[in-house]
């Protein structure tokens, strides 16, 4: 078993602290819905680098880091996938109404789309809080 170096520690240190402070601010969606999964996104890239670079010791740990790396990438596509549906509200919410049966229509379509934007911000974050603990439980071999 190789020991860390004291960069190596710092730098896992850091990458998880930053971690927990990004997911604080992704899951509140602070910066709205479209800037909060730009920043999943970012997180996760970040994480398979960061997995990317960790030396391991046996093959469990392996498939374990390949897992973890296979999770960030499909938690980053439906992070890819809320951000361009979050695209599309807010060129949607721009659309002039013409009548009054648009107008109505508009704020039906407006309210489900913000409680599916909700709903699925909401379940990204549980998943992304997940993945960040599986991280870190890795990077520190606990």
């Amino acid at each position: 078993m190789q020991p860390q170096t004291l960069e190596d520690s710092e730098a896992i240190t850091f990458f998880i602290i930053e971690g927990t402070h990004r997911l604080a601010t992704i899951s509140l969606n602070d910066y709205g819905f479209v800037l909060s999964a730009r920043m999943a996104q970012s997180y996760l890239d970040r994480a398979a680098q960061v997995l990317a670079s960790k030396r391991g010791f046996d093959e469990a740990f392996f498939a374990e880091v390949r897992r973890l790396k296979a999770l960030a990438q499909a938690i980053a596509g439906e992070y890819a996938q809320l951000e361009k549906f979050c695209t599309e509200c807010e060129r949607f919410e721009r659309l002039q109404t013409r009548s009054w049966t648009e107008w109505v229509s508009k704020l039906a379509v407006r309210a489900i789309s913000a409680s599916y934007r909700g709903t699925v911000s909401h379940h990204l974050a549980h998943k992304i809080r997940t993945f960040h603990s599986r991280v870190s439980s890795v990077l520190t071999g606990a």
